[in-house]
């Protein structure tokens, strides 16, 4: 008879060499007891056929599938510093006593599905596409000296975002800071939040202890890992889910979303999202 399965075995993985995701799952990160959700879906397409007479309850057939994965981790994988040795520079911002921070990449996904005479496709298919954003906000306390700076208009100004006492690692680039809010609580501190986005390429800087996200070596962010085997315009960086002993579901994949975070008191926490890039199959 058979029985639940239990996951501590379970593991997030892509053993394609040189690719992003195969630095951030075997290099950058450690997968945490959270560790993925796989969520799959398929269009439905009513077919309800006129007859002439009454129809109590309309016809439905499945159409193509697509999925996602969400996923945790623990950056870097190696050690554990808290994130209480991180700090931000800006140039044309306030960064007093500051509690927490976060930074979010995305990357936008196109659909390729095409139609074909010679085997109908039942996964819809996706690339990355060509330009990417980067956002985040932090929350700083305000001291009794320091007046906050106000949003700046015109150009963006140079920030660091640095993971770690040392110096490195750290993500460096422009950023705009468009919205401040205050607040202010009887016989508390006041709390000021700054969201900020990116304006042109986020730089990672890496060391031996600490790796990069995305690259083994210090530069720019740049378009996620999807076709590297053949260049033929078929997804071939495959990622396999173990769920538990030998039940896995395997699929090429790219990353749509990576959100790092920083607080006061906890490690440096990584999640993010995958776009499952064709046909996922589970045994």
């Amino acid at each position: 008879m058979a029985y639940p399965l239990t996951s501590e075995t379970g593991n997030l993985t892509c053993a394609v060499a040189t690719t992003d995701l195969n630095q951030l799952f075997t290099n950058a990160i450690r997968m945490t007891g959270d560790l993925a959700t796989i969520n799959i879906e398929a269009t439905e397409i009513e077919v309800t056929q006129a007859t002439g007479s009454a129809i109590n309850i309309g016809t439905m057939i499945g159409g193509l599938r697509t999925g996602t994965v969400e996923f945790s981790g623990i950056y870097p994988r190696t050690t554990t510093p808290l994130a209480a040795s991180s700090s931000i520079t800006y140039s044309s911002g306030y960064v007093q006593y500051v509690n927490s921070w976060n930074l979010e990449i995305s990357w936008p996904e196109i659909d390729i599905t095409t139609i074909s005479s010679s085997s109908v496709p039942t996964w819809r298919r996706w690339m990355p596409g060509g330009i990417g954003m980067w956002s985040g906000s932090y929350t700083c306390k305000a001291d009794d000296t320091t007046p906050p700076v106000i949003p700046p208009s015109g150009a963006a100004s140079s920030a660091t975002f640095q993971f770690a006492a040392s110096g490195t690692p750290s993500l460096a680039g422009n950023i705009t800071a468009p919205r401040l809010s205050q607040r202010v609580r009887l016989g508390d501190y006041s709390e000021l939040s700054y969201n900020f986005r990116g304006s042109g390429d986020l730089t990672q800087t890496v060391s031996a202890d600490y790796p990069g996200l995305t690259r083994a070596t210090t530069g720019a962010i740049s378009k996620p890992s999807w076709d590297v085997v053949g260049g033929n315009g078929v997804p071939d960086v495959t990622c396999v889910l173990k769920v538990a002993g030998s039940r896995e579901w395997t699929f090429p994949a790219f990353w749509t979303k990576l959100n790092l975070q920083w607080k006061v008191d906890d490690v440096v926490r990584v999640s993010g999202t995958l776009r499952i890039a064709d046909t996922a199959s589970v045994a």
